[in-house]
């Protein structure tokens, strides 16, 4: 699933070149010209990914610039965007000040970019990689700059913590206002044929015993099939009501089960046995896209976990909820305790948290390697 970096000499010398001109950038200069500054700006825009935007340093131009090397632009594949962004207006402003009067104006600049280690750790290690031999297929360097991109980019929700999602690593990350990762989860997200879309969204509370509404698709295609034969003994065996457009539970003998339009719908009841499990994050978005625990945990031991309808499952529910409350409101037997007909109870947020779904080939792990995984969706080999 992931590819480790070998070719030690080849990456030290672009170790070395990207040292070098972070440095270039960063050094101290009392009294710097805008000629050499604006050749110094571009010139780290260029490594880290960002076209030149024109051919003098303006004050329009330059607020682009730094508003780009900052914040980023929204990433390609976003079906939704329900999540308000923030720029600093103001110290964007300073800043292109300071830059045209002269001023040391990098600090200022390394303040407002992202403190999250991941970004500084990819930006150091990988910008202008110039590895054909080194990786081989497996990288591009337009690859490493639309994950630059993306840091950049998550650089605009402001508020105490927000949650990463990234696709092609089936990976969770709870991030505080610092940068600083709180919570590594791995995840299970939508298989190729039922893809988790890129969004962004807010979680705006918790359902504790959930129960599972099931998706018109998977009840006709999946599951109809299988109940006609036999109804009564499929739906004990699943767990599963009948429900009418009133909301009312249907005893299945009185279905017309012949009745190919099927005016009703199915709906698992709660425990352990539901594939919802016993905790279920509620997503604000047009899409029936929710975070949830799962009945069969096994499946966060396995490399690829792309295994879903769209919908994402979640190795760390209770210790994700805890952090989102602010106290520890699950205990660690949370999970393997199931009262008998137990009801759905919401449970909100203090504030509705940001969570954010990404679509990154390359990223940086738990241990701070960096890692190329495969492209799950195919988005990267024009598939889609």
């Amino acid at each position: 699933m992931s590819y480790v970096p070998h070719h030690y000499a080849l990456l030290h010398r672009t170790l070395r070149l990207s040292a070098f001109l972070l440095l270039l950038l960063t050094a101290p200069n009392v009294r710097a010209q805008p000629a050499s500054d604006w050749s110094r700006l571009q010139n780290y825009a260029s490594i880290i990914g960002i076209d030149s935007l024109c051919a003098q340093p303006d004050s329009v131009c330059l607020t682009r610039y730094f508003g780009e090397i900052i914040y980023g632009r929204p990433p390609a594949r976003l079906s939704y965007r329900g999540v308000p962004e923030t720029i600093d207006s103001v110290r964007l402003t300073r800043l292109t000040r300071q830059f045209l009067a002269g001023a040391d104006w990098c600090p200022l600049l390394d303040s407002l970019e992202s403190p999250d280690p991941a970004y500084r750790g990819l930006r150091e290690y990988c910008t202008r990689c110039l590895m054909d031999d080194y990786m081989g297929d497996s990288l591009t360097i337009e690859q490493i700059f639309a994950t630059l991109n993306t840091y950049r980019w998550l650089n605009r929700f402001a508020g105490p913590q927000r949650i990463v999602i990234n696709i092609p690593s089936a990976t969770l990350r709870l991030i505080d206002a610092r940068g600083m990762t709180r919570l590594h989860s791995r995840v299970v997200v939508g298989a190729p044929t039922t893809p988790t879309p890129g969004m962004t969204a807010l979680i705006p509370g918790l359902v504790l015993y959930p129960y599972w509404n099931v998706p018109r698709s998977i009840t006709v295609r999946e599951l109809l099939p299988k109940i006609r034969r036999n109804p009564v003994a499929v739906l004990n065996s699943l767990n599963m009501q009948v429900i009418d457009r009133s909301g009312r539970v249907v005893n299945p003998d009185r279905v017309n089960w012949s009745d190919r339009s099927f005016p009703y719908r199915l709906r698992q009841s709660t425990g352990c046995d539901n594939a919802l499990g016993l905790l279920k994050f509620e997503v604000n978005s047009p899409f029936a896209i929710y975070l949830h625990d799962t009945n069969a945990r096994q499946v966060f031991g396995r490399d690829s976990r792309f295994l879903s309808h769209g919908c994402i499952r979640v190795e760390k529910p209770a210790a994700l909820a805890n952090l989102l409350l602010g106290y520890v409101r699950f205990k660690p037997d949370y999970l393997t305790t199931c009262p008998v007909n137990a009801q759905p109870r919401t449970l909100p947020l203090p504030h509705p948290v940001p969570v954010l779904i990404t679509y990154n080939i390359i990223d940086v792990d738990e241990q701070g390697g960096i890692q190329v995984y495969k492209d799950v969706y195919g988005l990267w080999r024009g598939k889609r």
